[in-house]
């Protein structure tokens, strides 16, 4: 860590494709970096990491995200694995995620370095524990076929208001959604340990998303963008194109820090303040 930039750091652990290996990687440079108390970026023309694609062990099937976008039914025990597996593709690439946001952005306060980092290791958690739960229903992690889908739409936004409200408030906000219901069908199929561990991740991505939401107003507020008309705006890129949102989780989504007017947004009203909705913008799947 002394004689590598972060940024180098950070490439090796991108391109590692032994999952095991990069997770024990991600885990000591967070575990180094609390210890310097900085990080030290090169120049910034050798950034940024965003053309990368991050590396997978060769067996596994990489594939487009709409390749397997149909839900599994919890009802049955592949259901179950397939979700769990879904899960830890989610995130394994919210630990990728996470570095690339310290990467590529080499002019914030120590603050914002220190909580990313204790975020990239909460999430190497996650994994872990995830790729603990399928080897306990009969598989291991890799054994279904997996996308890059969020990585590939998250560097799009090469600005730091962009990509922080695109990943901790569009992306792992989505799963504060989805948690309830999913730890519900689990616990009625009866698998209780599955189910506990979506309570853990949420409860953690709770503060995930606060986290994010606090360097995202700081980051909006310092560039003289309103946050909350911001990422509005931002969500346009993300409305599906026929039909309605789906149910948000307003408790959680307020317990991190969501407003209002992002809320009501979110459930689906139009922001009088920003004229008609544009048309979405066409996002990679992979």
């Amino acid at each position: 860590m002394l004689e590598r930039s972060v940024v180098e750091e950070i490439k090796g652990i991108l391109l590692e494709p032994d999952i095991e290996t990069k997770m024990k990687l991600t885990v000591r440079l967070c575990v180094d970096a609390g210890k310097i108390g900085r990080v030290r970026f090169p120049r910034v023309e050798e950034r940024p990491l965003g053309a990368l694609r991050p590396a997978r062990p060769a067996h596994w099937n990489v594939v487009e995200a709409h390749a397997i976008s149909d839900r599994p039914k919890l009802g049955t025990a592949g259901g179950r694995y397939r979700l769990m597996h879904s899960i830890a593709n989610i995130e394994l690439a919210a630990v990728e995620l996470m570095l690339l946001s310290i990467a590529d952005f080499p002019a914030e306060p120590p603050e914002y370095y220190h909580a990313t980092f204790q975020i990239a290791r909460e999430e190497v958690m996650h994994t872990r524990m995830l790729m603990r739960r399928l080897r306990h229903l009969g598989g291991d992690f890799g054994d279904e076929p997996v996308h890059m889908g969020l990585w590939r739409t998250a560097v799009q936004w090469t600005d730091l208001p962009g990509r922080l409200g695109v990943v901790p408030r569009i992306f792992e906000a989505r799963g504060l959604d989805v948690s309830d219901r999913l730890r519900k069908q689990l616990g009625a199929a009866g698998d209780a340990r599955s189910a506990a561990a979506l309570e853990r991740i949420y409860r953690d991505e709770i503060r995930h998303v606060s986290v994010g939401t606090l360097w995202y107003r700081a980051a909006c507020e310092l560039r003289g963008l309103d946050p909350e008309a911001h990422f509005i705006e931002l969500l346009r890129d993300f409305r599906p194109r026929r039909g309605t949102p789906g149910r948000i989780n307003r408790v959680g989504r307020k317990q991190a820090g969501f407003t209002e007017r992002e809320l009501a947004v979110l459930e689906g009203g139009d922001d009088p303040a920003l004229g008609p909705e544009a048309p979405p913008r066409d996002l990679p799947q992979n």
